[in-house]
């Protein structure tokens, strides 16, 4: 059984966008676990849509991975 190129090419691309996906979601929660250390707490404490920047970052983690979740779902079609 051989693989022809366009089936490896399409694998490549569904690679990357995975990796990508999951990069984009690691550097968001990096960013947010940072932002709440003591040493950012001025950072934190930025008003950002009525809340503390580190809370509204607290709280987005979840809806952040449902939408790469979707995003995923939607691009493994």
């Amino acid at each position: 059984m051989s693989v022809g190129p366009q089936s490896l090419a399409a694998m490549r691309r569904k690679v990357l966008v995975n990796f990508g996906l999951f990069l984009l979601f690691f550097i968001f929660y990096l960013v947010a676990a940072v932002v709440q250390t003591p040493s950012f707490k001025e950072v934190a404490v930025l008003p950002a849509l009525g809340m503390p920047l580190g809370m509204l970052l607290s709280l987005l983690i979840f809806p952040v991975s449902w939408l790469i979740m979707g995003v995923w779902f939607w691009r493994s079609k």
